[in-house]
């Protein structure tokens, strides 16, 4: 019996109705999710001359009275729609940052990672693999890693997460998606998901890291130094505020103003006026306002820092020593270390790059020449007004009563904070020593007292640093075994030149005593 064509759509309409209701509650959650990232990634079908709509088959005019053409265009179409294809995109972040974001993508569109299940290769099974990363100090979060079967997106479907080299970048990561055609919206959508929550929830950006690591960069514990017991000089302080922690503080202002936000400072003193202390009160405030810190020591990998600083900008990097890899003679290092630094400027990075020295005589004067240098700010020994705050910041308030401030500055005279730290802490064991109990208060002369105890050691380190010592042949053997090691280099599978490293050199991370940098 023939039926109108009412009744042939009602019948369409009840079928798809029944097959709705048959859905199980995951098969319509993954349905829903599909629909979402197909409407995130534009709702496109694919690069086709089909269009869904309206509730009849129109064909172009071009298969008028050819219908059978048009059939076989239908066939051909179905089956491009289910034939496999790979797509990739490359995000300008570190490989693990972007297996993290994959993760927060999928969990928002299907509830979980949906990633799990064993793939067939042609060596056989291979169960999915996941890695644990470092996302802050003493926190990890398992992520999915190389290739993963992901059956959302279809029976075959996989996702795979890994890396590539760029020269301008370094290593970026990679997504690759082998899906059919048909669901080529969705993976555009993911795509953009990942997009999304790598600006949102970067494990980088904003952080503090210890720089020079290629793929997976290490956190840098900044809480260890309580901010209010550092103390440097009110022209120190001047000086730290207006060529580095206003940048940071007032970032909006700056660009504003037309300010540039890239910089090079270098820091200068003797060992103990507090420079290294300086990179941890930097590295909170940049914390505190989105910026990204790199840590960087001498044998770190100065341009994988400076181009993770441009991918995580705005950026401050912090390099210590730098007389050691910037000293005099030495043209190839000096090139390096310049050529890094040049490179900072390119397309308006934001980008500040802080140096320290104990030795500004063994800087080489490229480094000192305006445009390369923006700042040089001396850390040296501590005015009255700073020797009361450091006094005030070590010593219960009650055990300050009555203190002739000049005079002890005058005690203190030539002391860098490192030794009037230990003069404060000397008067205070000293005091215990004499009444066998915590004293009542400290006096002027107990701090002096202190004070001149002391300067046999000033003498001592002062003349030390003076004297030119012949190395050992221990130590010039190491030196030159140190030397080799540094300039011998291998290309990996990347294409990138890798250092190899020495057999004593700790590449796992970074572990400061805390209490030697005051």
């Amino acid at each position: 019996m023939a039926i109108t064509p009412e009744q042939f759509l009602q019948a369409v309409q009840d079928a798809h109705t029944r097959q709705a209701t048959e859905l199980s509650p995951e098969e319509a959650s993954q349905r829903a999710a599909m629909a979402l990232l197909a409407e995130i990634g534009g709702g496109r079908v694919g690069e086709s001359d089909l269009t869904f709509e309206g509730q009849r088959f129109v064909l172009p005019e071009q298969y008028r009275g050819n219908v059978r053409e048009a059939r076989r265009f239908l066939e051909r179409w179905e089956k491009q729609q289910s034939t496999q294809h790979t797509y990739s995109k490359v995000f300008r972040y570190r490989p693990y940052d972007v297996a993290h974001a994959v993760t927060l993508a999928l969990k928002e569109a299907f509830g979980t990672t949906g990633v799990g299940e064993t793939t067939m290769t042609f060596f056989g099974p291979q169960p999915p693999q996941f890695v644990d990363v470092p996302t802050g100090v003493n926190t990890s979060v398992q992520v999915p890693w190389e290739t993963t079967a992901f059956p959302p997106l279809g029976p075959e479907a996989q996702i795979q997460i890994g890396h590539t080299y760029d020269r301008e970048h370094g290593h970026l990561g990679t997504v690759e998606v082998l899906a059919p055609r048909a669901v080529k919206a969705q993976v555009d959508g993911l795509f953009k998901l990942i997009e999304k929550h790598l600006k949102a929830s970067s494990i980088y950006r904003g952080k503090a890291l210890v720089g020079g690591d290629r793929v997976m960069p290490k956190f840098l514990d900044v809480r260890k130094v309580d901010a209010s017991k550092v103390v440097y000089s009110d022209d120190v302080l001047h000086q730290l505020d207006a060529n580095v922690w206003s940048l940071i503080e007032h970032t909006p202002l700056m660009r504003e103003l037309g300010q540039p936000l890239k910089r090079a400072v270098l820091l200068e003193g003797p060992y103990g006026t507090g420079k290294s202390l300086a990179a941890f009160l930097t590295a909170q405030r940049a914390e505190a306002h989105g910026w990204t810190f790199l840590f960087v020591r001498p044998g770190d990998d100065l341009d994988n820092a400076m181009r993770t600083a441009q991918l995580y900008s705005p950026a401050v990097v912090f390099f210590e020593d730098i007389d050691v890899v910037a000293e005099a003679g030495d043209p190839a290092k000096v090139s390096k270390l310049l050529d890094s630094f040049d490179g900072i400027g390119a397309k308006g990075a934001e980008v500040i790059a802080i140096l320290t020295t104990n030795r500004k005589d063994k800087i080489h004067k490229g480094m000192l020449r305006p445009g390369r240098l923006d700042a040089v700010i001396s850390i040296n020994a501590l005015d009255q007004a700073g020797v009361e705050k450091l006094i005030k910041a070590q010593v219960p308030a009650d055990m300050l009563r009555v203190i002739d401030y000049a005079a002890v500055h005058s005690a203190f005279d030539g002391f860098t904070p490192a030794f009037a730290s230990e003069a404060i802490s000397r008067t205070m064991r000293y005091a215990i020593a004499r009444e066998g109990k915590k004293p009542g208060f400290l006096t002027t002369a107990d701090f002096v007292g202190a004070a001149q105890s002391l300067r046999p050691q000033l003498e001592l380190m002062a003349t030390a640093d003076e004297e030119k010592t012949t190395p050992t042949a221990d130590q010039a053997l190491r030196a030159l075994v140190a030397d080799v090691v540094d300039a011998t280099r291998f290309v990996n599978d990347d294409g990138d030149s890798a250092r190899i490293y020495g057999p004593e050199e700790d590449v796992s991370g970074m572990e400061v005593d805390r209490e030697a940098l005051v």
